[in-house]
């Protein structure tokens, strides 16, 4: 059995099984004595007879006193002229002691011995003993099926009581839900063969709590201090609103604004994707798509030039997401961001409709080896790079059960399109 199988083979398959193979080699082992036992006693009780009596039967000869009736029932002695109405299979036979020989359906037990020269036989049919011994293998071999039959249904009860305590231990696993904290179980299985297992557990589950705990404190004071030098920035360009400013001016107050209302998005997207609860973002506006590309847009103006990418929109004018705009900016400014990086003197593609959106590029593309990881977190082709905007891209997928796919070739580029449920 290979290793993959016997990782695959359950536990009680298991126990079954080596049960199983104890019990056959402990029956086979019994039957193999059963059969030394029988062949020493054929031995014993049938050659050695059947040689001693063919030597008194000599003597009695030799001594003139043998007679016919000396010999006892299915017993047949032959010598000198009788020894032809023997049957060519017996006279054929060497001197000695001859055990189970058949002759027209009926078991012998011959004796060959000679006499100045010529050869005498001492048979004893031997066709009851032998039907008998016949009888007693196969209630043997019987025997041993059912005794393998029974190590299955001992097996399979065994190792129902045996596996009682692991399966307990996984439907009180089960139960336990992700938001749940100081969940102890060690308590309910003491006494227990898994006792230490669920010790071991309470022990990592005490220090998930610890490291649960420290991600909420830093992600609490995270929130607390982004958010209130946002809050000044905010207050600050608002009172800026109220100057009159020049174009130029009035242009960086704009993006301004617009950075730090990101921001502030930004922090709320990762707070929520940080939770384990099942909580949403509450914003029920339609987001206009042709609004937001242009935003994201603007914002990777120098890129986009700096790399001579021409951007091809085809989406229907006025096209309406219903999903949270920090979500669908998190997404598609991620994506478009990592296209124009990895695009030279080439296109960009956009696509969306009320249920996807597909951004493809003209750029060096992804080696086929390195396809599986480009959404780790560490994964990045950059040499600044952190991999964290393609790993956000995905959690925000995987949490709101969109789907996203990559294609990429080597020298031709990516295509990345997330489909979204019929429902928002």
């Amino acid at each position: 059995m290979s290793t993959a199988q016997t990782h695959n083979t359950s536990l009680r398959s298991r126990i079954i099984i080596a049960l199983v193979i104890i019990t056959t080699v402990m029956s086979f082992l019994l039957a193999a004595g059963v059969l030394v036992i029988k062949d020493s006693l054929e031995e014993v009780i049938l050659g050695q007879t059947v040689q001693e009596q063919l030597q008194m039967l000599e003597r009695q000869r030799a001594s003139g006193a043998y007679s016919e009736q000396h010999l006892f029932r299915n017993w047949q002695y032959y010598f000198g002229a009788t020894t032809d109405t023997l049957p060519a299979a017996i006279r054929m036979l060497e001197s000695g002691s001859h055990h189970s020989v058949i002759v027209d359906n009926e078991y012998y037990q011959i004796e060959v011995g000679s006499n100045n020269g010529d050869k005498v036989y001492l048979t004893y049919n031997i066709t009851n003993w032998e039907n008998q011994e016949h009888a007693m293998l196969e209630m043997l071999a019987w025997g041993v099926g059912l005794v393998l039959l029974a190590a299955i249904l001992m097996g399979w009860r065994a190792s129902k009581s045996i596996l009682a305590p692991v399966r307990a231990l996984t439907d009180r696993l089960a139960t336990i839900q992700p938001g749940q904290r100081k969940i102890r179980i060690a308590q309910d299985f003491e006494g227990t063969e898994i006792g230490h297992i669920a010790s071991a557990i309470d022990q990592y589950l005490g220090r998930l709590d610890q490291f649960v705990e420290r991600e909420r404190s830093f992600t609490a004071a995270a929130s607390h201090e982004l958010r209130t030098p946002l809050a000044v920035m905010l207050g600050a360009l608002d009172i800026l609103d109220t100057q009159e400013l020049g174009g130029a001016g009035q242009r960086a107050l704009v993006r301004l604004h617009r950075a730090c209302e990101e921001m502030k998005a930004f922090i709320s997207t990762t707070l929520f994707l940080s939770r384990e609860e099942s909580t949403t973002i509450e914003d029920s506006t339609p987001v206009i798509f042709d609004d937001l590309l242009r935003t994201l847009l603007e914002d990777l103006q120098s890129l986009s030039s700096e790399n001579n990418i021409r951007i091809i929109q085809q989406s229907t004018p006025g096209l309406q997401l219903h999903w949270p705009r920090s979500l669908l900016q998190i997404v598609t400014g991620n994506i478009l961001r990592n296209a124009m990086e990895h695009t030279r003197e080439g296109t960009i593609t956009i696509e969306a409709t009320p249920h996807s959106i597909k951004i493809a590029d003209t750029g060096t593309g992804i080696p086929e080896n390195d396809l599986p990881h480009v959404f780790d977190r560490s994964y990045t082709t950059k040499e600044t790079g952190t991999g964290m905007g393609l790993n956000l891209v995905k959690r925000v997928c995987d949490r709101f059960n969109w789907k996203i796919e990559m294609a990429s070739s080597t020298g031709k580029g990516t295509s990345i399109s997330i489909s979204f449920p019929e429902v928002a």
